[in-house]
């Protein structure tokens, strides 16, 4: 697996950055705050998913000084051949995407969140073995530089222990043992709850036999009073047969006087009716005499009547020609005043019409331009390339005027400002001059180029001057062409109306003419004020009698059926009061036949009967709910003794489970972990003997001891010594962590590494071993034979990582 390049956007001190890689070692050089550690971090963040508050306390500090939002973008290929595009923003909504080239293109991934993309990268970096890419990262591949030392440095063996074997991935085990403790206490709890629930469910089993036995006796006792239920309904119904009869008698005795009373009524009422009836047949009569008496002067009222709806008619008609006749008046004014505004208009529009096209003429002939103005102005672009190019020449020359400043300032001693040592490259010289003629050569360059940036800015300046005024012809003239096309569809318009005043003087002449046949015709009209006015006079001589002919038509109209309604009245009268008479005998029969006593008496012994059974079934619903309750109490004893023994088989299977999770803490969990961490420990403890001795030169052993205690041994005085973290110098124990590190690396399977000045605290020679040891690992020579890393990755000053590098990556000034 290789990284191709990384690109940064606002990260940090890196505006717009872009950088390289080649396969083997790389080395990131420059100034302090270039950004050089930056770049790990991006690398760790786009590639590793590592969340930027691990780099910085606010993720707003990850961002560019002013900025609202960065990308890390990381191209990247892997063994079998593919090349890959890792991209994640920073700031706003964070996105991650992966992509895959294809020919040119890069085509992205669909990745349902952010979980899926992160798996994805794992598996196609090799690094899918359960633990998050982040932690991978921060833990190994590449801990933060403050943070390199980290856990080899730790005081208390047990935390020590801990955080190395999260490193290894094998503190599985031990979290194992230390979570299979609540799990054993869980199954032991559980255990005692059973007893609990099995001596609780035992006491009320114990009432079972008793319960059985007061069941079978209130199921006897139930029989029995049924028995005599039965024989209570018995008489009850002979009672409730003989009080019917009793009850049927009383009614028909009821029905009967009732009748004769509605047979009172009703022939009282009909008697009322008759004598009213024969009053109202007087009445027809005399309505009758009054029709006579009023008929002519009804017919005369119909008359003047029909007469008046004529006329009435006709005066309809006479107002709605007086109002079209209005109307019409109103339309002939309307359109001769239109037909002389349109005249006036159309002979005004055509005198503004050709005043503007005589002054957009003349505009036009003032818009040609200058031949010697389009040349100048067509300089501009060209003039524009040269300006750019002695301005960036010129930044360059800057760029290397501070540089040789900087190493005249750090050099005046012939100190070297990294590590504090006589510096070898400048030996016989005397440091300053090693400048002074480069910044001399460099401040008279700059000053032959600010004379031409200055003249090509003048030249610049007025082609700018006469592009624009170029610019302002083309406008005015785009203006005129508007106006034209206004122009025109003016005078269309005016063609238009011209066209439209003959349509209006026909429609005048036709409005003119409509108007006097209206007049001619309601000459008609002329005496029907008089003649409505003699048919009314006579329309009210005669309302009299015509109003009392309506008042008595309806009246005389009944006289046959008055006369036949009363004959009716009549007739029915006779049949009631026979009806009455056969009623009142029916009535006297009944009276002969019904006892009060006896119907009392029968009653009275009915009551008891049903009060009695009543009793007993109420008697009897007790006894049965009784019986239920027992029966249910009986099946719950039954299923406690089911649960008894369910709980005794679930009692047995948590004690087969105790036994297990006590074999396993016991024999496995506790064990593992140990045994594992010691087989690890003594791998890369040799591994990293081996690069140690490199680094070192001499004759050290490095060991990782118990608890990954970092531990020299060696021979003083020709007895064996042994001294532990605490008492190494600085350079002794940065040498064991580098070397432990790229043992460890080596261990895991990692293909890629990040660090961050690995020579601190290391003296000259250690710092030319440590670079001899990395290009061993690279291309196995020396004690290291392993070939285990695709790339490697190093931020330092040293210029004995320049002899071992594959490339060297110069980051200029920060931004």
């Amino acid at each position: 697996m290789q990284i191709l390049s990384i690109h940064l956007k606002n990260i940090k001190s890196h505006r717009d950055t872009t950088l390289d890689f080649a396969a083997g070692i790389n080395v990131l050089s420059g100034p302090n705050g270039v950004g050089k550690s930056t770049v790990f971090e991006a690398i760790g963040y786009a590639l590793f998913g590592v969340d930027a508050r691990d780099f910085v306390t606010n993720v707003e500090r990850f961002l560019s000084i002013g900025a609202k939002r960065g990308e890390v973008a990381v191209s990247f290929r892997i063994d079998d051949g593919s090349s890959w595009r890792v991209t994640r923003t920073v700031g706003g909504g964070v996105k991650w995407l992966l992509a895959r080239q294809l020919g040119d293109d890069f085509e992205v991934e669909e990745h349902a969140n952010i979980r899926e993309t992160e798996v994805r990268l794992a598996e196609l970096l090799g690094l899918a073995n359960g633990r998050p890419l982040a932690e991978q990262f921060k833990l190994l591949i590449g801990p933060f530089q403050n943070d390199f030392l980290g856990p080899f440095v730790i005081k208390q063996a047990t935390k020590r222990q801990e955080a190395f074997d999260e490193i290894l991935g094998i503190d599985a085990w031990r979290k194992t043992f230390k979570g299979t403790s609540g799990l054993l206490s869980a199954v032991q709890n559980r255990i005692e709850v059973l007893n609990a629930e099995v001596e609780a469910r035992q006491e009320q089993v114990v009432l079972l036999p008793e319960r059985e036995k007061e069941h079978l006796e209130l199921q006897e006792l139930l029989a029995g009073q049924r028995l005599v239920l039965k024989e209570k309904q018995e008489l009850l119904t002979e009672a409730t047969r003989r009080l019917a009869e009793q009850d049927k008698l009383e009614k028909s005795l009821r029905e009967a006087t009732g009748k004769v009373q509605e047979f009172d009524l009703r022939i009282q009422n009909g008697e009322e009716k008759v004598a009213e009836q024969k009053l109202r047949v007087e009445q027809a009569h005399q309505a009758q005499r009054e029709l006579e008496k009023n008929r002519a002067g009804k017919d005369a009222f119909e008359k003047a009547e029909q007469k008046l709806k004529d006329l009435r008619e006709l005066e309809r008609q006479c107002r709605e020609l007086e109002r079209e006749i209005g109307r019409l008046e109103k339309d002939s004014q309307t359109l001769q005043q239109k037909l002389l505004h349109e005249k006036d208009e159309v002979k005004k529009s055509e005198t503004e019409l050709a005043a503007e096209q005589i002054r957009l003429d003349a505009a036009r002939q003032e818009l040609k331009p200058d031949p010697r103005l389009q040349e100048v102005a067509d300089r501009l672009p060209d003039l524009r390339r040269k300006g750019e190019a002695l301005r960036s020449e010129r930044g360059l020359l800057n760029g290397r005027r501070a540089a040789l400043v900087e190493g005249q300032d750090k050099l005046s001693e012939g100190i070297c400002p990294f590590f504090a040592e006589p510096c070898g490259n400048i030996a016989g010289e005397q440091p300053r001059d090693v400048f002074s003629h480069k910044i001399a050569d460099l401040d008279e360059q700059a000053a032959q180029l600010d004379s031409r940036i200055e003249i090509l800015g003048q030249e610049i300046l007025e082609s700018e001057q006469s592009r624009q005024g170029l610019q302002g012809l083309v406008v005015r003239a785009g203006e005129l062409d508007k106006q034209q096309q206004q122009l025109d569809g003016r005078r269309q318009k005016t063609v238009e109306r011209t066209a439209g005043l003959t349509g209006l003087q026909s429609d005048l002449a036709a409005a003119e003419s409509r108007l006097t046949a209206a007049r001619e015709s309601h000459k008609v009209y002329a005496d029907l004020e008089a003649t409505l006015s003699r048919t009314e006079q006579e329309r009210a001589a005669s309302q009299a009698a015509r109003d009392a002919w309506h008042a008595h038509a309806k009246d005389a109209g009944e006289l046959v059926s008055r006369h036949q309604i009363l004959e009716k009245w009549q007739q029915a009268l006779s049949s009631l009061k026979k009806d009455r008479e056969l009623a009142a005998e029916t009535l006297n029969v009944c009276q002969k036949a019904y006892d009060v006593d006896q119907h009392q008496i029968v009653r009275q012994q009915r009551e008891g009967l049903v009060a009695a059974s009543a009793a007993l079934e109420q008697r009897l619903q007790d006894l049965d709910k009784d019986l239920q309750r027992l029966t249910g109490e009986i099946v719950r004893l039954k299923q406690i003794e089911q649960e008894i023994a369910s709980r005794l088989v679930q009692k047995k299977r948590f004690e087969a489970q105790e036994k297990l999770v006590k074999y396993l803490r016991n024999r496995v969990f506790k064990n593992v972990s140990a045994r594992l961490s010691e087989r690890f420990r003594e791998e890369i403890s040799q591994r990293a003997d081996r690069i140690y001795r490199t680094i070192a030169e001499g004759d050290e052993e490095l060991i990782w001891g118990s608890h990954y205690q970092v531990v020299l041994r060696d021979l003083a005085d020709g007895q064996l010594r042994e001294r532990t973290d605490d008492q190494l110098s600085g350079g002794q124990m940065m040498s064991a962590v580098v070397a432990l590190r790229l043992a460890l690396l080596q261990t895991i399977g990692a293909r890629l590494a990040f660090f961050d000045e690995p020579t601190s605290n290391l003296d000259a020679s250690r710092r030319e071993n440590l670079a001899r040891a990395f290009r061993a690992i690279d291309v196995g020579r020396e004690e290291v034979t392993e070939h285990w890393y695709d790339q490697l990755f190093l931020v330092s000053h040293d210029v004995a990582f320049t002899e071992i590098t594959d490339q060297i990556v110069e980051l200029g000034e920060p931004s």
